[in-house]
């Protein structure tokens, strides 16, 4: 069977343009058992949840071709899910919409936040190494206590963003933004303790705050970083830091880390296609400062219903580097890059 992705379906319904020839798509549509995941399903709903009139014809699309809806454990359709879009009323759509964001912010927080924490960690990481000497065992203890201290909010954090953003006409630009200034709070606040860490030696004792740094260099410190970041995002600044690592180390021990520290966080995602997503962002943005894209979230979400059971129909540049780039370890990404190519050429 072949899986829709939403920017797929958008072109095919003719709710939105594209440069290709989208009858070939519709054509194999048409010949084919074809279904979209319910991941694209609920942001089309979100997405045009105050034009019912798109909604209308989006449902009709989907129920005169046939198109089903598969539900995945990580965006499962609501219990007792029935209502066809094409005749859906205001307040069945309204209803639909509550019970449809509640999951996406839920899901989305939770990942999100789970990438948020890689870079955290990561940046105080890089910080702790990014000398000739090797960080005591005292001085990764407080390592530990820093990045445990706002990792454990940080969930709660994510949640209440998210809910202020899905408030806004772009989700996707309001996430980011706060995503850039949550990281850029926590480094700055943090980083001065690591770096006072690194002096500690093994047999030292741990102080009361006060004793550990100064408020006087405290504040210094956080003053400097807060300059040092303002003229970059925080992603950016994150670079710099894995850069400055790299003087002490190779390139080799840069890959070792994101693959390490994406192998710890892999235990609380389970499925392949969504570590994957994980290693790949975290490797953008500490190797090139990369922009965060909420979205990206949403495609690797949908190709856990690809790996290798499905073909995947796309024209998103993104998704197709993904599925180009691992088309060697699942056997249907090889057969989704030879479609997608026949698509648009």
């Amino acid at each position: 069977m072949y899986v829709l992705d939403t920017n797929a379906f958008y072109y095919a319904s003719g709710i939105s343009q594209c440069t290709y020839d989208v009858n070939k798509l519709r054509k194999l549509i048409n010949e084919n058992d074809v279904f979209i995941s319910s991941t694209s399903l609920f942001e089309f709903i979100i997405k045009y949840r105050n034009d019912i009139d798109v909604i209308h014809a989006g449902g009709e699309y989907l129920e005169k071709n046939g198109i089903n809806i598969a539900g995945n454990v990580i965006n499962p359709l609501p219990e007792g899910y029935s209502w066809r879009l094409s005749k859906i009323s205001e307040q069945e759509l309204q209803h639909l919409c509550e019970e449809v964001l509640n999951n996406k912010i839920d899901v989305e927080s939770r990942f999100i936040s789970l990438l948020f924490d890689m870079c955290l960690f990561s940046g105080y990481y890089f910080v702790a190494l990014s000398t000739s000497e090797e960080i005591s065992d005292i001085g990764f203890e407080v390592f530990t206590k820093v990045y445990k201290m706002f990792a454990n909010i940080n969930l709660e954090v994510f949640v209440d963003m998210f809910r202020e953003g899905y408030k806004t006409d772009d989700c996707e630009n309001y996430v980011r933004k706060s995503f850039y200034n949550l990281l850029a709070f926590e480094l700055e606040k943090g980083i001065p303790f690591i770096e006072r860490a690194k002096k500690l030696e093994d047999g030292d004792a741990l102080q009361s705050v006060d004793d550990f740094i100064s408020a006087e260099d405290y504040s210094d410190a956080t003053s400097k970083l807060e300059k040092a970041m303002k003229s970059k995002t925080s992603t950016e600044y994150l670079q710099r830091l894995a850069i400055k690592y790299w003087k002490f180390h190779n390139d080799q021990e840069l890959k070792k880390h994101i693959k390490n520290i994406t192998t710890i966080f892999d235990k609380k995602v389970g499925l392949t296609a969504l570590q994957d997503y994980f290693n790949d962002t975290l490797e953008k943005l500490l190797t090139s400062g990369a922009a965060l894209w909420k979205n990206d979230l949403l495609d690797a979400i949908i190709l856990c219903n690809v790996q290798d059971s499905h073909i995947m129909l796309t024209y998103d540049n993104g998704v197709i580097e993904r599925i180009r780039k691992r088309k060697n370890k699942y056997t249907k990404y090889a057969e989704s890059i030879s479609v997608i190519e026949m698509l648009k050429s």
